[in-house]
């Protein structure tokens, strides 16, 4: 079976060991009528979308984040230093 996921965070050997714990799981599911050939084929074709970066939606959780903490200084008012 080719290499079917990227992990740049993981060493190569993570990389190795988590495809083979990934095929063992798909024989066993095979082995027990959960999936067959054609699903699999199906699900090697699917393409995946990326997820969102945080840097793509960081105004929203600053906003959710920080509410709060700017709430609290404003309601203090100027500090003296």
């Amino acid at each position: 079976m080719a290499e079917f996921f990227e992990a740049p965070c993981l060493t190569q050997e993570e990389r190795k060991k988590l495809a083979e714990e990934v095929e063992k799981r798909i024989a066993d599911r095979i082995k027990a009528g959960l999936l067959t050939q054609r699903e699999i084929r199906e699900i090697e074709e699917m393409r995946l979308k990326p997820l969102p970066d945080i840097q793509d939606v960081q105004d929203v959780y600053e906003n959710h984040l920080f509410r709060a903490e700017k709430k609290n200084r404003e309601e203090q008012g100027p500090q003296n230093s």
